[in-house]
Formats: C-alpha cells, sequence, structure tokens
C-alpha cells in the first residue's frame, strides 16, 4: 500500500485498495480472476470492476467500461503485489473496513473523512432506529452510520434488512465507498442518481423517520448566496461564514412529523455568539425541536483539534410509539461525554462499547425505550442533567453541556491524574504532535519522504 501511494495519488492508491478488498470479499468469479499474476495488474482490475457493474449502478460509469487509471511502472507492479496479498487474506471483509480506518487517519482533513464505527454506533444508538423506519444520512460519505442505524436496529438472530436506507453525497469516490460497504455488509440501499451536494439540491422529500449526519465542520463555501431564500431557514437564516446551522434546519426538513435526528457539530456552535446562531438556538429550543446534546470527547479525530458535539433533534418529544413512554415536551437531556473517561493517549480519543452503551442507555431511560443494545446503565448521573426551556433560557440560550453538567471535581479539589486531557504532560504532549504534523507537512512540500507518525 505504501509503494502504491508513492507512485499514484494517495487517495487513488486507497481506492485501488477498496476495490480490490471488495472484488475479494464479493461472491463472483470476477474476484478470483484478480489473483492469476501474469500481464499488468491495472487492466485485470478494470476489466474485474467493469464487470461488476457496480459504478454503472451508482451513476458513475457506462456499462461497457471503467475510467482508465493510467498507471504505468512501479505504480502497476505495487497493483500487482496488492492484489496478491489481498489474495492470501482469509477474512478480507474486515481488511476492508481497516482500510477506512486507515485512510481517514493518515489523510483525514476538513470533511474528508471517514466517520470511526464507534462514533457510527454512538450516533445510531442516541436515535435509536426502529424496525421499517426510513434513515437518511446526507453526507453518508462511507455508510457507517447507515449500516450503524441497521445493526441497532436488527433483531438478534436475523438475517433480513430491518431498515429503509438511503445515502447522499457530493464526492464519487465516497459513493463507490459506500455502495461497497453497503453490499459486503448484506444491506439493500438507494444512493440517489448521482453525487449531489445535499444542501445545494434541497430536501429529498423523503420524509424520513431518522436523519444521520456527520457534516464537515464550519464549512465557508455552502451556497449561502444562492440558498439565501430557502424555504429550510424557518429557524432563521444560517450565518454567511459556516454551514452548521444550515445542516441542523436541513436535516429538520428531511423528517418525518415524527422523526429523529442527530447531527455532529463543532462545539463552537454551542455557544458562539453571532446574532443568527443566537436566534437559531434559542428557536430551536422555543419550537421544543432540541431534544439532546453531547459533548463528545477531545482529541476524537486524528486531523483536527476542533472540540464536537453531537444534538438530538425531534419533532414531537410526547410520548408516542415513535418518541418513548416518557413525555419530554419542553425538556433537553445534556451529556457531557468527557466527564466518563481520562483515557487518553498519542493516537487521540477512541470510545469503548461500555462507553456508548451508557450514553445511548441515558437517552433511551430519559425517553422510557427499551435500551436495544446492552443494558449497562450507569449509577453515575453526574455526567448528564435534564434542563427544561426555562432553565435554558436563563443561561442564554447556551447549549453546552458543560454549562448544566456539574463538574466532577466541583465538590472535591482532586489533584488532576497525569492520563487527563487537561494534565500539563499531556498538554506538552499535543504541542509535540502538532509540531511533528506541521514537520511531516513541511517535508510533503519540499518534496521530501515523510515518516510514519505512530502518534496519529
Amino acid at each position: 500500500m505504501n509503494a502504491l501511494s508513492r507512485t499514484a495519488t494517495p487517495d487513488l492508491a486507497y481506492q485501488l485498495a477498496l476495490q480490490v478488498i471488495f472484488l475479494r470479499s464479493w461472491p463472483t468469479p470476477d474476484g478470483g480472476g484478480l489473483s492469476r499474476g501474469f500481464g499488468p495488474a491495472e487492466p485485470a482490475l478494470t476489466t474485474a470492476w467493469t464487470r461488476l457493474g457496480l459504478d454503472y449502478s451508482i451513476g458513475q460509469g457506462t456499462p461497457r467500461g471503467a475510467q482508465t487509471r493510467r498507471l504505468y511502472g512501479d505504480a502497476d507492479h505495487s497493483l500487482a503485489v496488492l492484489i496478491n496479498e489481498v489474495a492470501s487474506v482469509k477474512e478480507p471483509i474486515g481488511l476492508f473496513d481497516a482500510c477506512l480506518d486507515r485512510y481517514s487517519s493518515r489523510l483525514g482533513s476538513g470533511g474528508d473523512y471517514y466517520t470511526s464505527r464507534p462514533l457510527a454506533r454512538l450516533m445510531a444508538g442516541l436515535a435509536a432506529p426502529r424496525i421499517g423506519e426510513r434513515v437518511l444520512d446526507p453526507v453518508c460519505g462511507s455508510g457507517r452510520l447507515l449500516i450503524a442505524a441497521e445493526q441497532w436496529a436488527r433483531e438478534p438472530g436475523s438475517a433480513a434488512a430491518q431498515l429503509h436506507l438511503h445515502g447522499r453525497d457530493i464526492r464519487p469516490e465516497a459513493r463507490r465507498v459506500a455502495a461497497m460497504n453497503l453490499l459486503l455488509n448484506g444491506l439493500r440501499h438507494d444512493l440517489g442518481d448521482t453525487a449531489i451536494d445535499s444542501l445545494r439540491a434541497g430536501p429529498t422529500q423523503l420524509s424520513a423517520d431518522v436523519v444521520l449526519a456527520n457534516p464537515p465542520l464550519n464549512t465557508k463555501d455552502w451556497g449561502n448566496q444562492e440558498l439565501g431564500g430557502d424555504s429550510r431557514w424557518s429557524l432563521g437564516p444560517p450565518p454567511k461564514g459556516n454551514a452548521n446551522f444550515a445542516w441542523i434546519q436541513h436535516a429538520l426538513n428531511e423528517l418525518s412529523s415524527h422523526g429523529r435526528a442527530v447531527v455532529m457539530l463543532p462545539d463552537s456552535a454551542t455557544r458562539r455568539p453571532n446574532a443568527q446562531e443566537w436566534d437559531i438556538r434559542r428557536r430551536l429550543v422555543e419550537r421544543d425541536l432540541l431534544a439532546g446534546v453531547v459533548s463528545l470527547p477531545p482529541r476524537l479525530f486524528p486531523h483536527t483539534r476542533t472540540g464536537t458535539t453531537l444534538w438530538l433533534l425531534a419533532k414531537d418529544k410526547s410520548a408516542t410509539p415513535s418518541w418513548g413512554r416518557n413525555s419530554r415536551v419542553g425538556e433537553v437531556l445534556f451529556v457531557d461525554a468527557r466527564q466518563l473517561s481520562d483515557r487518553t493517549g498519542h493516537g487521540g480519543y477512541r470510545f469503548v462499547d461500555e462507553e456508548i452503551d451508557q450514553i445511548c442507555g441515558a437517552f433511551a431511560s430519559w425517553r422510557g425505550i427499551p435500551a436495544i443494545q446492552g443494558d449497562r446503565m450507569a449509577k453515575d448521573v453526574s455526567w448528564r442533567c435534564s434542563a427544561s426551556r426555562d432553565g435554558i433560557a436563563q443561561r442564554d440560550f447556551d447549549l453546552g453541556p458543560g454549562s448544566y453538567v456539574r463538574p466532577v471535581s466541583a465538590d472535591v479539589d482532586a489533584p488532576v491524574s497525569e492520563e487527563h486531557p487537561g494534565h500539563p504532560m499531556n498538554v506538552l504532549y499535543e504541542c509535540f504532535d502538532h509540531a511533528v504534523t506541521i514537520s511531516q507537512q513541511l517535508r510533503h512540500v519540499l518534496g521530501e519522504e515523510p515518516t510514519e507518525n505512530t502518534g496519529r
């Protein structure tokens, strides 16, 4: 893989690797034809991929051919080595997931990364999709949020699909990855006719029961000029400088009258003093469209230090089958997941199943629905708090969980653990990591061979 990356663009190298892994995993004779070991590797891969017809099925190719990769010399030799290596792997499906993670870890930047499996499971668990519901991801990337939703809703022991899965994405390469990933997981899906920008294209009119979205953070060029008078902005026009609240209102417009959504936003969106954002936050609360906010741990993504939060939206929080037994009209549940664990290290933070179960279990209990995944409810409730609309208004519509959840150290002035992200030693490590990143970028600009950073 490293050799292929050096002789082709990194994004192309990962696309080729994922295609090879998919062909070896998919139960067709085309995959076996890749490991014969004769002739150039590129034509063999192109022929097998064209016969499969996956690109044509999602509007990215023609039934008679595939885009020429134009790999020669060392690149084609590296591709042949990759094909033979993948052919020897006993469980290539797991290799596909590992390749997605490695792509995000090494090349992720801005909105160009794939949602991790733990984060996808957490977001799906907060929405708690039910059998037969329609689920939409308007920025589906690798399709992991859709897969996680299906896994959350599926009855134990059942192999039949439980949800209607719909995805959209602006990048043709991401749609190809999503199609491969969904097929490898045995899931039928609708990825639309072609790649689209969901904000500019407008609502799908799907009337989804659940929307899951991990959009690019703080996007500046989001179409503000042409979308200035869009009917979706019923809570107020989003700021020109970022698309964060455009995504919130887009998700709400995609929902049915009883739908729920989970959208990831930067932490700054919970309290930024921008007047337009403040108005939207206020109307979200006053119109009772906000159900919960979860502060995520720092260093969750290897390519950015930006703090993030998950926003749980709901069109109807009364006691209904789609919401739960407990009416939460006029209430919002705040969760500070930063307090759940002090586990950080050189590679950043990684959620474990127990933490995910605790967060999702807290929301399930609050709503009055069964905790489908696991039954590990923590006795410690210090990291969550339910607040009323009046209480939120008194805090000037600050939606940061830290403003409502009492810090663990509020009563006892305990020393900061060396494992805590705020410990001086860890702050220093973060500075070291940042310096290494800058050094690598400089080497890349100068055309020098970068070294592997095991801390990312």
